[in-house]
């Protein structure tokens, strides 16, 4: 004889416990509104940042090889000097470009995980669900009420939230 606890809850439109999945097995069938909410990550693109600090030090590494190594008795002591001076610029460049271009994905990392309470309490809501293949509803059964189409879009969604200049400021705290 099964718990109470293990008991499919019965749907709320035919009273039936047939027919009722529980949300996560609804979804790994194909039924694509029951499908889980989105943990939330934040996306920051470093390639642009790559792209010109490579371009950068292969220009440092063509100054320094061809027109200082190769050339050196050949080129003024200034041109020397200025050589040097624009790659050492360079250089530094690329380093604090680099470093910026991590401290945006940390920043990035920092919004994610301060939305992490939001998505669990939104996985927690879903995985109380349950759908009803018969009738195509899902309904919780704490309440016995269907939930709309809406209201699963909503739950889905809760985590994609814009970054609020309060969170920004959190972030940087």
């Amino acid at each position: 004889m099964a718990s109470a606890e293990s008991q499919k809850p019965t749907c709320p439109v035919c009273n039936q416990a047939d027919q009722v999945k529980t949300m996560q097995a609804a979804y790994n069938t194909g039924v694509t509104r029951c499908a889980p909410p989105d943990m939330p990550v934040r996306n920051v693109s470093m390639m642009k940042t790559i792209i010109l600090c490579g371009v950068a030090l292969g220009v440092c590494i063509f100054l320094i090889i061809t027109l200082i190594g190769g050339l050196e008795s050949s080129l003024p002591q200034i041109a020397q000097l200025i050589i040097v001076v624009v790659t050492l610029i360079l250089i530094v460049s690329a380093l604090v470009s680099s470093y910026r271009a991590f401290q945006r994905i940390v920043t990035g990392d920092d919004e994610a995980t301060l939305l992490f309470p939001a998505w669990d309490k939104a996985t927690s809501e879903w995985k109380n669900l349950y759908y009803c293949a018969r009738n195509d509803v899902v309904f919780d059964p704490q309440t016995n009420q269907t939930v709309s189409d809406a209201q699963l879009a909503k739950l889905r969604d809760s985590t994609k939230l814009g970054v609020t200049p309060e969170l920004h400021a959190a972030v940087q705290h």
